[in-house]
């Protein structure tokens, strides 16, 4: 039996044949193995260069029984797999048909796994995808403004809150930093990009007073360009029992109402081919526009889809500035964690060096007795700082010790609290002083020392002054 993960090791094993180990490989400066949308295997072989003479430079020419050998080989080897198919370039001289698309491998691989620079030839991989673009191509840290702009405090930071499990509180946190940040002078505006199961209008009314949200701008705006504006669907939230009565008001940009048409609307959206479909381009406007509107902003907090969602990648890899990353100790949490924070750790922008910036939070975590008793943070903060270790950092990085309060895989508790658990509504349902008092206790517990300690984080990371109402005051 041979499955979609053995083929890579298979195409190796090929190469180590004593024949095509003697003839065909001292002759390859590299192969590429390209895996196609089903998973079937073809091969760019690109061979040596030799100096002739008089200084000019040809390609060494590939022995056809060499070739028709390797592809016995692979054939008995990869089974099915095997898609019968080696492209070669022609000598110099010689028009070849396939020129173009040659050009587009060499710019699309990149180096496997096993690459050595010091050994030939060299191998590169290729991988052909229907789906989960964001999550699987090369391109990153593409926000509407460069990370320069948000370090000089001329543009706001763009966050995106994700969790590969849901369930985890992730929304409610968002929320909860965003009525903490605003209690304390900052000017917040936040984005529900959870469209198949939207739920920030809810939160602060019962029934949305903007109709209009995050997945109406993406359908009219393709349709009506100029002549579709944010600036009516933005929701004022500015109740002193919610920000405070020194505090900025909140802006909230829903996914929109779900309404008998919002199937509909949402069965018209690609996110599947996001490379070469106009949402990313789309999702940047529609930031750029809430930041014009609403300047001067200090944060764009973006509620993602849980998961490998293609919307969710998006958000993480190219739009935002930072990260807010919700984990359990959990084997399932660490799964998925793991291959999120490797795929973070690539530079906020191609000519950048730096990782994005990742707020690691413990969430529905035991109390912190409970948590002392039983070791889980300990153990949570232990295998954090192996999977960045391992997958975060570049190879010439100097890892932070365990323990380091500013590194990122040291993590913030968020504890499981019953007052948060089921529905959130931030509005009273009638004038009672028991509908007062019980919103001004929920406010109370999305305010308290958690949800502050991510607020100053998020802070921290941008150079900014957590209560600028203090601030200003002096």
């Amino acid at each position: 039996m041979i499955s979609f993960g053995d083929t890579f090791a298979r195409v190796k094993q090929c190469f180590e044949k004593p024949d095509i180990e003697s003839r065909l490989k001292p002759n390859l400066e590299s192969v590429t193995i390209i895996r196609d949308v089903y998973g079937k295997i073809r091969l760019f072989l690109e061979p040596k260069k030799i100096t002739e003479d008089n200084g000019s430079q040809n390609s060494i020419k590939l022995n056809s029984s060499d070739i028709n050998k390797l592809k016995q080989y692979l054939n008995a080897e990869l089974g099915s797999y095997c898609d019968n198919d080696i492209w070669c370039p022609e000598p110099e001289g010689k028009q070849d048909g396939y020129k173009a698309l040659i050009d587009v491998i060499i710019t699309k691989r990149i180096p496997a796994e096993w690459d050595r620079e010091d050994i030939s030839p060299r191998w590169h991989i290729l991988e052909r995808h229907i789906a989960k673009h964001t999550w699987t191509n090369g391109n990153s840290g593409n926000p509407p403004w460069e990370i320069e702009k948000v370090d000089q405090g001329d543009k706001p930071a763009i966050i995106t809150f994700f969790s590969f499990k849901g369930g985890v509180g992730r929304t409610t946190a968002l929320v909860a930093t965003a009525l903490t940040l605003a209690r304390n002078g900052h000017r917040v505006a936040i984005v529900d990009l959870d469209l198949e199961a939207p739920g920030l209008s809810s939160i602060f009314s019962p029934d949305n007073p903007k109709p209009f949200g995050v997945i109406d701008y993406l359908l009219e705006k393709k349709i009506q360009s100029n002549n579709w504006s944010l600036r009516d669907h933005i929701l004022t939230i500015n109740d002193p029992l919610l920000i405070g009565d020194l505090g900025e008001e909140l802006y909230l940009l829903s996914a929109g109402t779900v309404d008998n048409n919002y199937l509909e609307k949402l069965a018209r959206l690609d996110f599947q081919n996001l490379i070469d479909h106009q949402i990313p381009k789309t999702l940047q406007e529609m930031l750029k526009e809430i930041e014009s509107d609403k300047q001067p902003l200090d944060f764009i907090l973006l509620d993602s889809r849980a998961g490998f969602h293609d919307i969710g990648g998006l958000a993480l890899t190219d739009l935002s500035h930072a990260a807010v990353i919700f984990g359990r100790q959990s084997r399932q949490s660490w799964a998925g964690l793991t291959h999120v924070i490797s795929r973070l750790s690539r530079p906020l922008a191609p000519e950048d060096e730096r990782q994005l910036p990742v707020v690691l939070v413990h969430a529905m975590s035991p109390g912190l007795r409970e948590t002392a008793r039983y070791g889980e943070y300990k153990d949570f903060n232990l295998k954090a700082y192996q999977v960045f270790a391992e997958n975060y950092y570049y190879a010439d990085d100097e890892v932070p010790n365990l323990g380091d309060d500013v590194a990122p895989f040291q993590s913030l508790i968020l504890p499981l609290q019953d007052g948060l658990q089921g529905d959130i509504s931030l509005f009273t349902h009638d004038e009672s002083e028991a509908e007062n008092r019980r919103l001004q206790d929920l406010i109370n517990l999305m305010t308290n020392e958690y949800y502050t300690i991510i607020a100053r984080k998020l802070c921290n990371l941008f150079g900014k002054n957590f209560n600028k109402i203090h601030e200003e005051i002096i």
